[in-house]
């Protein structure tokens, strides 16, 4: 299994930047490309933010169209603490949502969420 060292790969323990979370999830899917899945290792980060996670999983989830289950297959999370695991769990689960929207032929999520609440 290939294994991405995210503190290592940004060479910053703060993984604040959405456009950091985009580059994960392109290192991400061709790891799971080449090898099948991939591992993600956290190892000495200090903070992140939902955008960065959102960018990095949700939308991992999305272009790949995988759900929960099959990101759990294909992705190993190490090193990550449990608040932000919970954080990684909501991506996922929003990703899901939108990714169900979008097969359902919602063109404009902002519009359908502006004039529609989640049930």
């Amino acid at each position: 299994m290939n294994t991405i060292r995210v503190v290592k790969l940004f060479d910053n323990p703060v993984l604040l930047a959405p456009e950091k979370g985009e580059e994960l999830c392109s290192r991400i899917k061709a790891a799971i490309k080449r090898f099948g899945s991939a591992k993600v290792d956290f190892s000495g980060y200090k903070f992140l933010s939902t955008s960065f996670l959102n960018r990095a999983f949700g939308q991992l989830c999305i272009d790949m169209d995988i759900d929960a289950d099959e990101f759990q297959k294909k992705v190993e999370i190490s090193n990550l603490s449990e608040d932000d695991m919970d954080d990684l769990e909501l991506a996922i689960d929003n990703a899901q949502f939108r990714r169900k929207l979008i097969n359902q032929g919602v063109k404009d999520l902002g519009e359908y969420f502006a004039t529609r609440l989640p049930a």
